[in-house]
């Protein structure tokens, strides 16, 4: 099956970090990008994806929060009882979270994610299609089989997805009961 992850990873986070830090920010980046990253809340509602995917037959949906994408893809595999191959590269990210990331040396694909979600669906690029026809970015990353292996991919490297980690705020704002 397929593996489709809706909007970019790591909204939160990067909402989180534009909203707190953002004096800190404001001495590498513009205001104008800073704020932006600090409305990314707009985008943590998926109840347009939800009833998307579920009139499509999604077989799983998993909504991606703490712990960010790899956690997530972890959790639902776990659920599915399914390994998986995807490619690193196709997974999607803004350049806010790129750039804030890099900014505090933290790992977005470990950051809080509300807001995206991962689908596991017999045609992904079907699905994908009708979730951006709805203005959804959604994109294929991916997809399960039947071995235990969870592969990733990454410039023609391959690895294997790590057990669950920390949630990557942590490293700024210590343990969130948020």
């Amino acid at each position: 099956m397929d593996l489709v992850l809706t909007k970019w990873i790591a909204l939160k986070g990067t909402e989180k970090l534009a909203r707190c830090c953002q004096e800190e920010l404001r001495k590498r980046f513009p205001a104008a990008m800073i704020r932006d990253a600090a409305g990314f809340s707009k985008f943590f509602s998926t109840e347009r994806e939800y009833q998307i995917a579920n009139g499509y037959g999604a077989a799983a949906i998993y909504p991606l929060g703490k712990g960010g994408v790899l956690n997530g893809l972890w959790y639902l595999l776990e659920q599915t009882d399914a390994g998986m191959e995807i490619d690193l590269r196709k997974i999607p990210i803004r350049q806010e979270t790129v750039e804030i990331c890099e900014f505090f040396d933290l790992n977005p694909y470990y950051m809080d994610s509300r807001g995206s979600l991962l689908i596991q669906t017999e045609n992904g690029p079907g699905l994908a299609f009708r979730l951006e026809h709805e203005g959804i970015p959604a994109a294929v990353i991916g997809g399960t089989n039947e071995s235990n292996d969870r592969i990733i991919y990454n410039q023609g490297n391959k690895r294997y997805l790590d057990r669950p980690q920390k949630e990557e705020l942590e490293k700024i704002f210590g343990i969130d009961r948020e």
